[in-house]
């Protein structure tokens, strides 16, 4: 009588759980990914120590991500705390701070946060502050859109600017 006294007072299913076992998605550590467009050429190149993939989302949380963005002329680099991945919409958010540096002369380095990136289009946008900085001078201002194939980038609101005067 004694035994069932202690089953039913420590190992009986009384129907809740207090944990719920991540299966609705993977995580992985070291990862290098490519991906690539409709003709197998690799568009982007992404680096992190650490990725959570939602697959009820389809929404991958990144840490510490390295992304290489492949436009036409240029190569750019993406470096932040923290970016998310949508797949299915080939699209990547960076919510917090983020350093964009081509990797191609005229050499180009953005500052922002908020910023989304189409992988497809390779256009980006923000509604953050904005910072532009290359050789010859120095933009800032609030919202931007960004054409990464061309090294465009329109600030949209208090823009202030500086550039050293041609010789």
């Amino acid at each position: 009588m004694l035994s069932v006294a202690v089953y039913q007072g420590f190992y009986r299913d009384d129907g809740e759980s207090g944990f719920e076992p991540f299966t609705k998605g993977y995580a992985l550590t070291n990862v290098i990914m490519r991906s690539t467009d409709d003709s197998g050429q690799v568009v982007t190149r992404l680096q992190s120590p650490n990725m959570t993939h939602y697959l009820d989302k389809e929404q991958t949380l990144i840490e510490q991500p390295r992304v290489k963005l492949f436009a036409e002329d240029n190569t750019w680099l993406m470096r932040s705390p923290t970016a998310v991945y949508q797949r299915n919409e080939q699209f990547l958010y960076f919510p917090e701070q983020v350093t964009v540096t081509s990797q191609q002369a005229p050499e180009m380095t953005l500052g922002t946060s908020q910023l989304s990136v189409d992988l497809n289009t390779k256009e980006g946008s923000t509604p953050a502050e904005i910072s532009f900085k290359q050789p010859a001078g120095m933009m800032q201002g609030i919202g931007a859109h960004i054409l990464f194939n061309n090294k465009q980038i329109e600030i949209l609101n208090n823009v202030y600017a500086e550039f050293q005067p041609r010789n």
